[in-house]
């Protein structure tokens, strides 16, 4: 039975498809969010937001194959969200919430600040406690 999951974090995870190497000789360009790369600072600050979605993405293929992933994008109360399909909810589930091992997964991985975000002081990803800047939900049956 397939799942849709959703995810919302407090850091920014913007998708800008910066890959590569900073290369002088590709400035100008335009990343996948529309925003012009003209020098290095701006080459940086859009490959280190791709390193961040790049994270999230790998916390969660640790433990599943996800499939229709959205691009994330930041809400009114400054967070940013986005959904994914699994094809079984155990994989990412324990005893205590079924989306529990995805939750210890992404416990203490580090993330890179000095974005968009406005709502975090940490460091790392705290799914747990009063610090909480990311959260998963799952929708079973979709």
């Amino acid at each position: 039975m397939t799942c849709q999951i959703k995810c919302k974090t407090l850091f920014d995870i913007t998708a800008t498809g910066v890959r590569s190497n900073y290369n002088s000789s590709r400035m100008p360009f335009t990343d996948e969010t529309g925003k012009v790369i003209s020098n290095q600072d701006l080459w940086y600050r859009s490959r280190n937001q791709q390193r961040n979605w790049e994270t999230i993405n790998q916390i969660i293929s640790l433990r599943t194959l996800p499939y229709d992933i959205t691009d994330p994008v930041k809400n009114n109360d400054g967070c940013w969200e986005f959904e994914f399909t699994i094809d079984s909810i155990e994989s990412i589930s324990n005893s205590n919430n079924v989306v529990g091992a995805l939750l210890q997964d992404s416990n203490g991985v580090p993330m890179i600040l000095g974005l968009d975000e406005t709502l975090t002081n940490s460091l790392v990803l705290c799914p747990f406690a009063e610090d909480t800047n990311i959260w998963f939900t799952a929708d079973i049956g979709k």
